[in-house]
C-alpha cells in the first residue's frame, strides 16, 4: 500500500518537478540543485554502506538533509529529533564543520538551520526556535502531509511574517526567514 501511496503523490505533483513553473531564480536553483538534486553526491555510496537498512523515506530525507548542510555549510543543526546519530553522520558529510545539538544554546544565538519533528511540546520548541531566526535560517519540518501536528505547525509557519520563502515537499517542509523576498510557498515533487 505504501508504494501505491508514492506513486499516487508523485503523480499527483509531477507537475511540479524539478523546478517546472518557477520564475525565481534563486528559488529555481534550491529546488533544482539542492532539493531534487539526482546526481549522486560523493558521500552517498559510503554513507549507504554505512547504513545499509534505512527505509527509502527516512535514506531520502538523510540525504535531503545532507544537501541542505552542504548548501549552507552552517557551524550548527539544530534537531528534536531522536535519529541525532544517524542525522550527525549524513550531515557530518555534506559539511564537516555542522555539528548536532537539541536547542539553541545561549539566548544570543542565531538559529542557522533547524529540524524539527513532531514530537510531544514541538509548538513550544517552534516557537523558541522562532525567537532566534534571521534571514539566512532554514527551517525544516517533517512528516507534515501525514502528521496532524506538524501540519498545524506548517501552517502556522506559512502564516509567520517572519517565513517569507518555503518549499512543501510533502513528507517535509522547507522555510526560510529572508524577509525582503516575496512570501511564496512552491509545492515540489519530492
Amino acid at each position: 500500500m505504501n508504494m501505491l501511496k508514492r506513486y499516487i503523490v508523485w503523480l499527483r505533483r509531477m507537475s511540479h518537478s524539478r523546478g517546472f513553473g518557477v520564475q525565481s531564480p534563486s528559488a529555481y536553483r534550491f529546488i533544482r540543485y539542492v532539493l531534487c538534486e539526482h546526481y549522486p553526491y560523493y558521500g552517498y555510496d559510503e554513507l549507504r554502506h554505512e547504513h545499509p537498512s534505512l527505509p527509502w523515506l527516512v535514506r531520502k530525507r538523510m540525504e535531503l538533509y545532507f544537501r541542505i548542510a552542504n548548501y549552507r555549510q552552517a557551524s550548527r543543526l539544530i534537531s528534536n529529533g531522536t535519529d541525532t546519530q544517524l542525522l550527525a553522520s549524513y550531515v557530518g558529510r555534506g559539511c564537516r564543520r555542522t555539528r548536532i545539538v537539541a536547542d539553541v544554546e545561549t539566548p544570543d544565538d542565531t538559529v542557522e538551520i533547524a529540524r524539527v519533528c513532531a514530537v510531544e511540546g514541538c509548538e513550544a520548541y517552534v516557537d523558541r526556535l522562532l525567537e532566534h531566526t534571521d534571514s539566512h535560517t532554514i527551517l525544516i519540518m517533517e512528516d507534515i502531509a501525514d502528521n496532524p501536528t506538524a501540519r498545524r505547525i506548517w501552517q502556522r509557519l506559512l502564516d509567520s511574517p517572519k517565513v517569507s520563502v518555503s518549499y512543501d515537499l510533502y513528507w517535509a517542509g522547507v522555510a526560510f526567514f529572508d524577509t525582503e523576498r516575496f512570501k511564496t510557498c512552491y509545492i515540489v515533487n519530492f
